[in-house]
């Protein structure tokens, strides 16, 4: 009698213990996965970043400046050269939703196009129009003109509508297809514009930002140049805004409040002084007026509104807990040698406690909190934000590119931010700035 052969098989039970741990193993799996993944989009975000700055510092070399942050056309038959209220700037700072007069002309990133291997793109692109116009000759071509001012050539529109891929960063979630993204801004340290320090307080609702000027000086105004003022926003910051006059003006016309930062005026050293930093709100956008001036004007790489190409510390170093520098005219506070704002102590030898308040987290301005609260208007958010969990790349003025926490101290944030904060006035002077504090962030 043949015998039979039993034939052996997986029971149901021991096929869900397999199928268990298989899951139980991709559930392990998944978020290293994830790490992985997102540590690579970090590294090529870093890489966009690197290649960015090696641009500008290349343009630097090159014109012994650093770029303007934005550049923007003057109406001639309404500019007082006394008064920068009467600037383009000032009807471009996020204030209302009226067009604004005269002509956004650029961003930092067009006069950079040829060292980010861009050559041709700004070979096309039109600073200034031909022929004459109410009696005014090479009037200033905003980046959204759609006038091919050379026949066969691009609009301006046309070329800053263009994507370039190293000015997106992979985790950036706002961008979209096709349109002139930008993931990077640049170091205006805490003003929107020098001439009249404006800052934007955050709010947790997505656009209720509100504009507030920062009375750094005694002699601070809105409606008079004060040179005071501008020679305190230029050791806080790297990037400003700039005015150009039509060509049929000439080139003898000195605007006041043109200033332009350079490597040796990095007192403090390019290795501790910020150059770039992400943030998800630049780029491309839907026109929103508060935030671009008014009018249909759209963001792009090429768009030089200050909430646009720029960004800057938060304005709660002057908070309502007696910084200071919201009062106007400023109280005595602000320019005594102990005020909270600058070296204190019997000594001196010590921050004041303001400098605290430029990043601190729980505040609606605090690095990232624009992800956190899922902001997504463009323009307003001009603070470092990425979509990077946990902080942003930001690179540095000698070209080092590094990883800050959002919860990095904010005296450490704000000498980070300045470029001559121990050449500041006494009532805001920062002590030296230890690169320990920063490199392990």
């Amino acid at each position: 009698m043949r015998s039979r052969r039993r034939r052996r098989g997986f029971t149901l039970i021991e096929l869900l213990v397999v199928i268990s741990i298989i899951g139980i193993l991709v559930g392990l799996l998944l978020p290293a996965i994830n790490a992985a993944r997102e540590a690579g989009r970090r590294t090529q975000c870093a890489s966009n970043m690197r290649n960015i700055g090696l641009g500008i510092l290349g343009y630097v070399n090159s014109k012994n400046a650093f770029p303007a942050a934005g550049t923007f056309g003057e109406n001639p038959k309404s500019l007082s050269l006394t008064n920068p209220m009467s600037s383009t700037i000032y009807g471009f700072l996020p204030k209302s939703t009226t067009p604004a007069a005269g002509i956004p002309m650029y961003s930092w990133v067009v006069p950079t196009l040829p060292y980010l291997d861009n050559q041709e793109l700004f070979n096309q692109w039109t600073m200034f129009s031909t022929g004459v116009s109410n009696g005014v000759s090479g009037l200033p071509v905003s980046y959204a003109d759609t006038t091919n001012y050379v026949k066969g050539q691009a609009s301006n529109a046309t070329i800053a509508n263009t994507a370039i891929g190293i000015l997106r960063c992979p985790d950036d979630n706002t961008t979209q297809p096709n349109q002139g993204n930008l993931s990077y801004a640049v170091n205006g340290g805490f003003a929107l514009w020098h001439a009249i320090p404006t800052s934007l307080v955050g709010h947790q609702s997505d656009g209720a930002q509100i504009p507030q000027m920062m009375t750094w000086t005694a002699t601070a105004s809105t409606s008079t140049v004060d040179a005071a003022t501008i020679g305190v926003m230029q050791k806080l910051g790297v990037f400003f805004l700039q005015s150009v006059l039509p060509q049929g003006m000439g080139t003898n016309v000195n605007v006041p409040w043109n200033i332009r930062s350079t490597l040796t005026g990095i007192s403090d050293g390019a290795s501790s002084t910020l150059m770039l930093s992400e943030n998800t709100l630049t780029g491309f956008a839907s026109s929103n007026p508060f935030f671009s001036g008014g009018g249909t004007y759209e963001g792009n790489w090429a768009a030089p509104q200050p909430t646009l190409s720029m960004f800057i510390g938060s304005s709660a170093i002057c908070s309502s807990a007696g910084y200071s520098c919201y009062s106007n005219p400023p109280s005595p506070a602000l320019l005594a040698p102990t005020s909270s704002m600058g070296a204190g102590g019997s000594s001196g030898d010590q921050d004041g406690a303001g400098w605290q308040g430029a990043n601190h987290v729980g505040t609606f301005e605090n690095i990232n909190f624009a992800q956190t609260a899922g902001l997504s208007v463009e323009g307003s958010f001009p603070f470092s934000n990425s979509g990077h969990p946990g902080g942003c790349n930001m690179m540095f003025c000698d070209g080092a590119v590094r990883f800050i926490t959002n919860t990095i101290d904010g005296t450490v944030y704000a000498k980070l931010l300045t470029p001559a904060g121990s050449r500041l006035p006494l009532y805001c002077k920062q002590m030296p700035l230890s690169q320990d504090a920063f490199v392990s962030q």
